[in-house]
């Protein structure tokens, strides 16, 4: 259904989950999907967000390899 496009919450509602979280235990996403998801979470998060140098402050640059490793991995 998720390769179909239907939502998170239209799945779970098909299998009559109450939560979230049950669904999340039976789903199973390739890697060439999770890379869709991530690439798509980045642009949104990169579209909402303003350069603010707060926000550049508090962002560990220094383990940015590790992080996106530690991104792709999931």
């Amino acid at each position: 259904m998720l390769s179909s496009g239907a939502s998170l919450t239209e799945i779970k509602n098909h299998l009559g989950h109450e939560k979230l979280e049950s669904t999340m235990v039976y789903l199973k996403l390739n890697l060439s999907r999770k890379r869709q998801v991530q690439k798509k979470f980045v642009e949104y998060a990169q579209s909402i967000l303003s350069d603010d140098p707060k926000i550049e402050e508090l962002i560990d640059w220094e383990n940015k390899e590790e992080t996106l490793n530690w991104l792709d991995s999931l």
